[in-house]
């Protein structure tokens, strides 16, 4: 996933249902394209603000937006039902993840300074449940990039949530996710290192859409800070354990080196005196 900023518009406002966004970040991601990936130039929905934004993905820069256009076929009648039926829940999202990405990610999100830069935002798409207008299906994407060339490292983060339900339904939702860390130190160097996970939780609340989004949030909330801590743990051990199973107990001749120098010290004369017997 990227993050973009999109350009300004007088024409194309920050709708949809979040509280306020004047960072006018978009999330680049599959299940928000719209053209070939064949293209250079590749349209993206933007479910927050009901844009269609094209991507130049050569230059990772956003080329314009414009206003979704609704369809009058069968297939656009059929997810509009759909999204009718998700679009409390979907709202109710977006105004707590709003909120939660700017107390995660501070003034970062989408600002910049002489020495680092950074965005971040979030997204929730609709998708087709299980039965049309009888289920809501919703995938929640969060993307963050961090840089400082000053420092020489960069990194990006990026989840992604999905769920599938029936309003009002007994039985817990399960909530699927995918969170993936990558990052780059450039330092006397070339250092990567990625990590991903794949989390799992279950959400109570499903009829309610505000409730339902508190309790959303809260689980991806504590599914991010698990991951986080764990990648904290990895990176303390990474010297001990997995760099120290890459090096050999023993050189190629299978013997241990004798780091005695009064040893080789004798080994040196006794080869001395072997070479002046024979000579």
């Amino acid at each position: 996933m990227l993050v973009v900023p999109l350009p300004p518009s007088d024409a194309a406002g920050d709708g949809g249902g979040s509280a306020s966004s004047s960072r006018r970040l978009a999330i680049v991601s599959e299940c928000g394209r719209q053209g070939s990936r064949a293209q250079q130039q590749v349209t993206y929905l933007d479910p927050l603000r009901d844009l269609m934004f094209t991507v130049d993905h050569e230059k990772q820069e956003c080329t314009g937006a414009v206003e979704r256009r609704q369809s009058v076929n069968v297939s656009a009648e059929v997810d509009g039902i759909d999204e009718k039926l998700s679009k409390p829940f979907k709202i109710a999202l977006e105004v707590e993840l709003d909120r939660y990405i700017t107390e995660r990610y501070g003034e970062r999100s989408g600002g910049s300074s002489s020495s680092s830069s950074g965005a971040a935002a979030s997204a929730v798409h609709v998708f087709k449940g299980k039965e049309v207008g009888g289920s809501v299906g919703l995938n929640i994407l969060i993307s963050s990039r961090q840089a400082r060339p000053r420092g020489l490292w960069a990194g990006a983060w990026s989840s992604n949530w999905r769920v599938s339900f029936k309003p009002g339904q007994a039985e817990p939702v399960k909530l699927a996710g995918m969170i993936e860390f990558t990052t780059h130190y450039s330092e006397d160097g070339n250092v990567q290192f990625k990590r991903t996970a794949k989390p799992r939780a279950a959400i109570q609340e499903t009829m309610d859409p505000g409730r339902f989004a508190l309790a959303m949030v809260a689980a991806i909330r504590g599914l991010e800070d698990k991951f986080h801590e764990a990648t904290e743990v990895h990176c303390e051990t990474f010297g001990e354990e997995s760099l120290k199973s890459l090096r050999r107990v023993l050189p190629l001749s299978k013997e241990r080196f004798d780091w005695r120098p009064l040893r080789h010290a004798l080994v040196r004369d006794m080869k001395a005196i072997g070479k002046e017997g024979g000579s």
